[in-house]
């Protein structure tokens, strides 16, 4: 079992929308078999840290780059990025962890 993760680094004031927007990223998402999307809000971090995290699991690498490939591949994604990426400080950067 994997965990990917997308960790965006917000402009000052725009949290609130990107985790909005997120909402949207989840349910396409799901609409392409992703499992789990969650959106998680930073609450206290230290500096550097990332300001909103869409996570979700993923039994195996292969379904994970199937999916991403589905969703990155829509139309509406490509509208959905060209929207947040004005709300961001710099882009989005993804991580994948083994869970033990």
């Amino acid at each position: 079992m994997y965990v990917s993760r997308l960790n965006f680094h917000t402009l000052p004031g725009n949290s609130s929308k990107v985790e909005e927007r997120l909402g949207q990223l989840a349910q396409m998402v799901e609409d392409a078999g992703g499992a789990r999307p969650r959106i998680l809000r930073t609450h206290f971090a230290s500096l550097g840290a990332p300001d909103v995290v869409f996570e979700q699991d993923a039994e195996d690498l292969a379904g994970l780059e199937r999916q991403i490939g589905a969703v990155t591949g829509n139309p509406d994604f490509q509208q959905w990025s060209d929207q947040v990426s004005s709300l961001l400080a710099e882009s989005p950067k993804r991580e994948v962890y083994i869970v033990t």
